[in-house]
């Protein structure tokens, strides 16, 4: 069996953004892929719609996403603007973790300009913990077998981030940039976002000598290497 990857955001979108074309890469080489969005994102300007209506479109994007990676899609149910980390959404995406094996989770970075971005890296950090944790009964659910955990690159979560792990997803490029445009903020915000993270991805690419990469961070305690000579 392959991995089982879980890329976390705050709002629907973010992880599409952010993690979509490493999720992309995965999806090819034959990885299980799941996102989450612990909001809708359904108060992003809309105009026209309603938040309930536009919370419906999101929800339809983020599932025709995953279905485009041969995936999955989950949206929990708590109202855009209004995230907070707590035991029990702690402990709902901890379960969520256990049902679907996850072996990777891609998340937010701690610091951000954006209060539902920092909330969910809590949430994320700690469902991760107790997902793992063997001693800890879920349901009944066995541990989750993650075995790693990254932190997406993000504008709003620029503060003190620092790319560690760069990866090649030229390949999955054209893949990433056609499931992206099923999302209304893809095609419509000003804020032009998959224009800023292609940009960044030729950037990130030109680091390392390909046409499309992107980054993730790792805790400072883990950023060692170990390694017998030069």
């Amino acid at each position: 069996m392959g991995n089982v990857v879980m890329a976390i955001g705050a709002h629907i979108i973010d992880a599409e953004l952010t993690s979509g074309m490493l999720l992309a890469k995965q999806a090819m080489a034959g990885d299980k892929i799941v996102t989450v969005a612990l909001t809708a994102g359904e108060r992003l300007n809309h105009p026209g719609m309603s938040n309930e209506e536009f919370r419906e479109v999101n929800v339809a994007s983020a599932a025709a996403f995953a279905k485009a990676l041969g995936g999955e899609s989950f949206v929990f149910d708590v109202p855009d603007g209004e995230l907070f980390a707590d035991k029990e959404i702690e402990l709902k995406l901890a379960k969520l973790m256990r049902e679907q094996k996850v072996t990777h989770v891609l998340y937010h970075w701690r610091n951000s300009r954006h209060k539902d971005h920092e909330q969910a890296s809590i949430i994320s950090r700690y469902a991760t913990y107790y997902a793992a944790l063997k001693t800890m009964d879920i349901d009944g659910l066995e541990a989750a077998p993650i075995k790693r955990k990254l932190y997406a690159e993000n504008f709003e979560d620029a503060i003190g981030f620092v790319p560690f792990y760069f990866f090649d997803v030229t390949k999955a490029f054209p893949l990433w940039k056609e499931a992206i445009m099923n999302f209304y903020a893809a095609r419509n915000s000003p804020a032009r976002y998959v224009r800023y993270y292609e940009a960044l991805a030729m950037e990130r690419g030109n680091i390392i000598g390909t046409d499309y990469a992107v980054t993730f961070g790792v805790d400072e305690c883990f950023r060692w290497v170990v390694q017998e000579y030069l």
